[in-house]
Parts: structure tokens; sequence; C-alpha cells
């Protein structure tokens, strides 16, 4: 059974669903692999109300489907929904870089917190633990190098749907560097998005955003 101390900060759907989501993310939890409610519920010492509450929430989010009589299953993304995932992202992100170009939204203070989120990354990718934990940190921080741009800026509709969207682009993201294994460019091909956000030359920044995506087989 899972400690409770953490219901003190948070509500038991929460932790429902962060239980839930670190389970897919992490690949514990199979594509097309059916989530059995009163496991989780035994697992975690609550009632199943919550879990079912967390798992209305996460299929709303993409990361499981439930069918009628059946049960619930974690989505398994084609690479039909994954190029579309990147699509939508490529888009949203590309009028995000404008936006902070135009109205000179990043700092000193900002793109220190993006580089040190880089360096975290290279870290990570010449650290000594294995494959699959390497890839689950690294993916983690990409997430967070790339939600920090969105909230900087201040574009509240593109924020909400990249939001809704970003638990299927983190899943899109692990199962594409399975493939490939190249952690390390992971890393890399974020400097330059930086270099030309802090020279103000949003062009660029946002081909070197393509150059970033393109790494997770968008073509």
């Amino acid at each position: 059974m899972i400690a409770q101390t953490s219901y003190q900060t948070e509500s038991l759907k929460d932790v429902a669903v962060n239980y839930l989501t670190e389970k897919i993310l992490t690949g514990e939890y199979k594509p097309n692999e059916k989530i059995n409610e009163v496991q989780v519920a035994n697992e975690l010492g609550i009632s199943r109300a919550p879990i079912r509450e967390g798992i209305k929430e996460l299929s709303s989010q993409g990361l499981v489907k439930q069918i009628p009589r059946k049960g619930t299953y974690v989505v398994e993304l084609t690479e039909k929904d994954i190029k579309e995932i990147y699509q939508i992202r490529l888009s949203l992100e590309s009028c995000i870089i404008d936006k902070i170009v135009d109205n000179d939204k990043l700092n000193e203070k900002d793109f220190d917190f993006l580089e040190s989120k880089i360096e975290l990354m290279e870290e990570i990718a010449n650290s000594d633990d294995d494959f699959n934990t390497k890839k689950i940190k690294i993916n983690s921080e990409d997430i967070k190098f790339h939600k920090y741009i969105w909230e900087k800026a201040d574009s509240p509709r593109r924020l909400e749907i990249l939001f809704d969207l970003h638990l299927q682009l983190q899943m899109a993201m692990l199962f594409d560097t399975e493939m490939t294994g190249d952690l390390k460019n992971t890393a890399e091909t974020h400097k330059g998005i930086v270099k030309y956000l802090r020279a103000g030359d949003a062009k660029n920044a946002k081909a070197a955003l393509v150059e970033h995506i393109e790494m997770y087989k968008m073509n």
C-alpha cells in the first residue's frame, strides 16, 4: 500500500491520476493493457471512487480509453497519432516563439533556467543509469523546458491546448526515444532554441524547434 502522507496535500483523485500517469509513462502499464481498478485501489489504500474519477480525467487527456462493459485500457498511439500530435505542437509552439520574441518575454533569469534544464538533460544522458531510467528522466526535463516557454508567452488559449495535449506528447516522445535511442542528441537539440531566442531571432528559433521535434520522427 502506498504511504498515505501524500494525501495531506493532494486530493485522492489527484493521487490516483499521478499514480496511474507514472505507471503509464514509465512503461509499467503497456499500451492496450487493462487497468484493474480494484488492484489500483488496493495498492493506494483508497476506495474505487477516486480511481474512477482519475481514470475519467486521464481519458479526457488521451492516456486511457474507456470501453463500455469491457473496462479501461492504456492508449496505444499509432504513427498517425504521433505525427498529428507533433504537428499540432509545432504549430502552436511556433506561434509562441513569435509572441515571445516580438514582445521580449524572456530575460536573463529565464535563459539561465532553460540552460539549467539542458545541462541537467546532458548530465542524465551521461549518467550510469539504465537507458529506460535516463529516457524517463530526460523526457520529464524536456517537457519542463518547453512548458516554461509556453507559460512565458502569455497566450492562455494556446497554453490550454498544449497542457491538454502534453501527456500524449510525453507518451509519444517516450515511444520515439525508445526507437531512436539518442538521448544525448535529445538534450543537444535544445541549445539552438535557447541560442536564437536569446538573440531575438524567431525564424531560426523556430527552425531549431523543427530540428528538435523532427528527432521524434515527425516525418
